[in-house]
């Protein structure tokens, strides 16, 4: 049964849509080579506690205790689900559904990017626009109502125009709800930035 976490927070962070097409793609578990742990009693109490710590920004030391499940437990988990590809599946899995209720709103692209302080990492670099500091830019890519398509990171210093070719070749083939698969939208709408970007030999 569920950890009592707040039945509002629990729903909130993860709701039946997106734990129908998490649970499948979940790694079976596997013990320790050390020996030791046991699988937990409820897959989606920790799913829930991984989420909670990825969207919150909390530290994994300061999990609490209330999803009934360690810190180390979680973060194990997470690795695990990391290094077996999940988020990318899941990702997938719910573009496929939403494809298919004919909920992505292909009329148009919408591209922007985001800079965040990041200390460690190959994609890190030192940002312009906080005193040097180093840091990773994030690049989203949405439909025109928002959900994101596809996702990049990349170093500080990059400038958006070059991360908007690699983004645009990044949209997935996304169920629809009548014929083929698609993946190109209607128009882009992407700061001035990006005028000068060739996007005549884009794929789709």
């Amino acid at each position: 049964m569920m950890p009592v976490v707040g039945a509002d927070l629990w729903k909130r962070l993860v709701p039946d849509e997106l734990w129908e097409p998490a649970a499948p793609l979940l790694p079976s578990f596997a013990a320790r080579p050390q020996g030791g742990g046991t699988a937990p009693r409820d897959e989606r109490a920790v799913f829930t506690a991984v989420v909670y710590a990825l969207t919150s920004g909390c530290a994994w030391r300061h999990l609490p205790p209330t999803f009934g499940t360690s810190p180390a437990t979680a973060h194990r988990r997470f690795t695990v689900w990391t290094e077996a590809g999940l988020w990318c599946r899941l990702d997938r899995a719910v573009l496929d559904d939403l494809g298919a209720r004919g909920e992505v709103d292909w009329t148009s692209a919408i591209v922007d990017a985001a800079s965040v302080r990041a200390k460690r990492g190959s994609l890190t670099g030192p940002n312009p626009v906080d005193r040097g500091k180093k840091g990773s830019k994030l690049h989203v890519l949405s439909d025109a109502q928002g959900t994101p398509l596809a996702v990049a990171v990349s170093g500080a210093t990059m400038h958006d125009s070059l991360a908007l070719k690699p983004l645009i070749r990044g949209i997935p083939a996304v169920r629809s709800r009548q014929g083929p698969r698609r993946r190109r939208p209607v128009k882009l709408r992407a700061d001035k930035t990006s005028d000068a970007v060739d996007l005549s030999s884009r794929n789709g």
